[in-house]
This record gives structure tokens, C-alpha cells and sequence, in this order.
């Protein structure tokens, strides 16, 4: 097991943002709290490094058990604050991470995917990319160039020296430009490695995202769809689902942004295991293991569902919403169910049991049109011809 250690750059001025960025909370975390916890679920021992508000860093530090290094010479700009991180490792360091704490939403999971990677090769860099290109995976070799590089930048012990040696030109970027032949570029489902907070407006969008982070973003959906190689027809279907959905979602007052999220992202990724056995079982167990059970139910009961009591559920929006498309075409209900049954007019039971599933689609979207207050099927069915 590789020994590895966060470097959390806490040092500068926080100018743009008017208050101190590490102990601004994210929920009922600070923002330092929010991101060294990233690191140490993954294994990894964070040490934060200080320089202007030192001492309330400091004492958050202390709150939170984390090791502290100042950097006394932190007016000299960031990469001061990454050499002074550096010396602060220690000799049994394997591995080591080097990220500003203004990027305090990178998930647990791109650290341990870096850590796996690390582990499995010999690369001195190991670069996190989203891959979020929309219709097709990117080619390894487009990796570089194409793929968005998120933090936290993953680097061997060996480069420590290095850096130390380094007189800061261009930053530890352009040190490492030095390395390109033993430069890594590993794909994460991460999104949020990707967002800096650098003014209060920043601070407030990602307070929104820091509540959905249960469910991916749109942008860690299509990584989905590029790490599961999914179909181009399976893509534009899954679009056509989501539009429907988007339509039925502008319908229902007071839906919060959560519900809303888990709805798109279910859509999104409904069919992530299209042409496996029981893939709407299949699927919710991917996208379990690929970090985000709370998508998993509206996945699980995209094909199967009866209509329960009480407020629309976002399982029951993403059911509806896959029922009034037909490949990428928008369809009434009795329209999908009939041509089935038209199909196994040979066999009664078949045909009954479609009946069956025509019932319970109705149902459900009986129930969706109490919500609205809006005819669905008049609706979806005037914007098919407009």
C-alpha cells in the first residue's frame, strides 16, 4: 500500500472572496474540513499549509486534528506555499497530492482512483481528466489535450526534490511540463474537482452543488455513459427521455433542486446497461459501484413500476418519462403498449401481462398529471407535431 499525503495549499490572501476561503462552511462542514476529508477517506494524510490568517487557519486545523506547516514567505505567491508543503513531507512518502484549498469539492473517489492508478504504473504524474465529451469517449491520445484536468494532480516522492530545487517559474505547472513522457491522464467521474472558489458568487454556487453531490452532475453523467462505452443510439435515446422529463419537471411547482438533479441524472443514465439481462437491475448495480447509489431505485424501476400513494416520486418521473419515447420519438402510452401487444397477438398471456404494464403506466401517469395539473399526454403530443 502506497503511503500517501495531501498537500492542502491554505496560505493566501482570499482577496477576491473578502472573507478567509479554508473556514467558510460548505453545509455543516468548513471548507478546509470539507476537502481534507476527501483525503482521508481515501487513505491519504492531508497537511495544510498557512501563511496570511495563519492563526485561524491554525486553530481550524487544530479542531480537526490536521498537521499544520507555515509558510512564512507566502506574499512570494503559490508555489512558495507548495515547496514549503514539500518540505513538510515525510521520508516515508510514496505518493503525494498537491491542490488549493478553493477546490474543496473533489470527491473521495478521484483520489482513490489516482492512488489505484499510481499503484498499478510507474507514471511521476498522474493528471484527473472529465471526460464529458457528449456522443462518443475521447481516444487515449486526445486525453491530454481534450479531457478537462481537474485537481488534484498526483505526483511521486521522487519529484519532491525537484520541486524544491525549482525557482518557481511558471509555477509547479510549467515544472511538470517537464515530465510529459511520464505523464498520466486518468478519466474520474468528478465534476467537481473542476470548480474553484474564488468570489462570493463562486461561494454560493457551490453551497447549491454541495447538496447534490448524492447524484451526478449532467457533466459526471456523460462521463458515465464514456467509462461504460455506451451506445450512440442508447445516448440519443436516454436525451429524448431527459427532454421529457425536463418538461414534466417545469410542470411540477415547488420541486427542489435535488429532486430535480435525481431525475435528469436518472433519465441520463437509465439505461446504462442496455443489452445486459435484467439491465434495469444491472444498471443500478453499476451505477452503485460507480459511487452513486441514491440513482440507483430510478435506474432499478425504469422498466417495472406501480404507482405508490403520496407525492410523485422521482422513480415514478423517470418510469413516465421513458414511456412516451419510443427510440428518440416522443409516443403516447397506449401507442408503446399497443404495437407490443400487436407484436405477441400469438400469445394471450404475454398480451395480458402487457396489459397489465398499460395500466400501471396510466396510473402513474394519472398521478404525475395531479401533480402538474397539466394533460401530459396533450402536452408531449402538441410539441411532437409543433
Amino acid at each position: 500500500m502506497l503511503r500517501a499525503y495531501g498537500i492542502l495549499l491554505a496560505a493566501g490572501y482570499s482577496s477576491r472572496m473578502g472573507r478567509c476561503k479554508p473556514t467558510l462552511h460548505l453545509g455543516d462542514k468548513t471548507t478546509l474540513q470539507t476537502l481534507a476529508d476527501a483525503f482521508i477517506q481515501a487513505g491519504v494524510t492531508p497537511i495544510v499549509v498557512t501563511g496570511y490568517a495563519s492563526e485561524k487557519i491554525e486553530q481550524e486545523c487544530k479542531r480537526l486534528n490536521l498537521q499544520a506547516v507555515y509558510n512564512a514567505n507566502f506574499d512570494d505567491g503559490m508555489f512558495s506555499s507548495v515547496q514549503t508543503g514539500c518540505n513538510a513531507l515525510p521520508d516515508d512518502a510514496d505518493i503525494f497530492f498537491i491542490t488549493p484549498v478553493d477546490i474543496p469539492l473533489i470527491r473521495s473517489s478521484t483520489i482513490t482512483a489516482l492512488l489505484n492508478h499510481a499503484a498499478k504504473t510507474k507514471a511521476n504524474v498522474i493528471h484527473p481528466i472529465l471526460d464529458d465529451s457528449l456522443l462518443t469517449p475521447l481516444p487515449e491520445f486526445l486525453h491530454k489535450t481534450e479531457g478537462k484536468r481537474g485537481h488534484p494532480p498526483c505526483l511521486r516522492a521522487s519529484l519532491k526534490c525537484e520541486i524544491l530545487k525549482y525557482n518557481g517559474d511558471g509555477g509547479l505547472a510549467k515544472l511538470l511540463d517537464q515530465y510529459t513522457d511520464t505523464t498520466h491522464y486518468l478519466p474520474v467521474l468528478d465534476s467537481g474537482m473542476l470548480l474553484d472558489m474564488d468570489t462570493p458568487e463562486d461561494y454560493e454556487k457551490l453551497c447549491r452543488i454541495q447538496t447534490l453531490r448524492s447524484v451526478p452532475s449532467v457533466q459526471e453523467c456523460y462521463a458515465i455513459w464514456n467509462a461504460v462505452a455506451l451506445p450512440t443510439h442508447i445516448r440519443n435515446h436516454s436525451l429524448a427521455v431527459t427532454e421529457v422529463a425536463h418538461r414534466i419537471l417545469e410542470k411540477i411547482p415547488d420541486n427542489t433542486p435535488l429532486f430535480k438533479q435525481t431525475v435528469i441524472s436518472g433519465t441520463l443514465l437509465h439505461d446504462i446497461a442496455k443489452g445486459v439481462p435484467q439491465h434495469a437491475n444491472a444498471g443500478a448495480r453499476m451505477i452503485t459501484e460507480l459511487g452513486f447509489p441514491a440513482v440507483a431505485p430510478c435506474i432499478a424501476t425504469h422498466s417495472k413500476l406501480s404507482a405508490t400513494e403520496g407525492a410523485v416520486t422521482e422513480a415514478e418521473l423517470v418510469f413516465l418519462a421513458d414511456k412516451f419515447i419510443d427510440g428518440t420519438s416522443r409516443c403516447t402510452l397506449e401507442r408503446r403498449y399497443e404495437e407490443k401487444m400487436a407484436c405477441y397477438a400469438a400469445s394471450p398471456e404475454v398480451v395480458k401481462a402487457i396489459q397489465q404494464k398499460l395500466l400501471q403506466a396510466q396510473a402513474i401517469l394519472h398521478k404525475a398529471e395531479l401533480a402538474t395539473g397539466t394533460d401530459l399526454t396533450a402536452l408531449l403530443t402538441k410539441e411532437k407535431r409543433s
